[in-house]
């Protein structure tokens, strides 16, 4: 889900309270905020969500966690070192990654939004925790 508006009318707020109404004792929940010092980060907000749902996946059992750990690297695959590279968290999940291969610019950045789409995907894949994404 996106909220957007004018800074200062209490979007932040908003989504506070959703959390507080929406996510079950056992849910996670992932959300970022756009830093206008870091317009040129490109997935920026997107970044800092998934960082506070690597956090959160972190803060879970063992057993828990080697769920995370399968399903993620699963959907990841290939992609794995390119998300890392925006979520270093994420690596403490699926460990180390193999590097990228060098690739001309306009390719290097194709993959990376695959990448994005493959982490709910990987939240939503049959086997992981259940998780709420909108």
């Amino acid at each position: 889900m996106l909220v957007s508006g004018y800074s200062g009318i209490g979007k932040s707020s908003v989504v506070n309270e959703l959390h507080k109404v929406l996510v079950p004792p056992r849910g996670l929940f992932a959300s970022g905020k756009f830093d206008q010092y870091k317009r040129d980060i490109p997935f920026a907000t997107l970044g800092q969500a998934f960082q506070n749902l690597v956090r959160q996946i972190l803060g879970q059992s063992e057993a828990e966690l080697g769920q995370w750990r399968g399903a993620l690297s699963e959907v990841l695959g290939a992609n794995g070192q390119l998300i890392v590279n925006l979520v270093p968290e994420l690596e403490l999940v699926i460990g180390k990654q193999p590097p990228v291969p060098d690739l001309p610019p306009q390719e290097a950045q194709e993959p990376l939004p695959d990448g994005f789409q493959a982490l709910p995907r990987s939240i939503r894949a049959e086997g992981a925790p259940a998780c709420p994404v909108s």
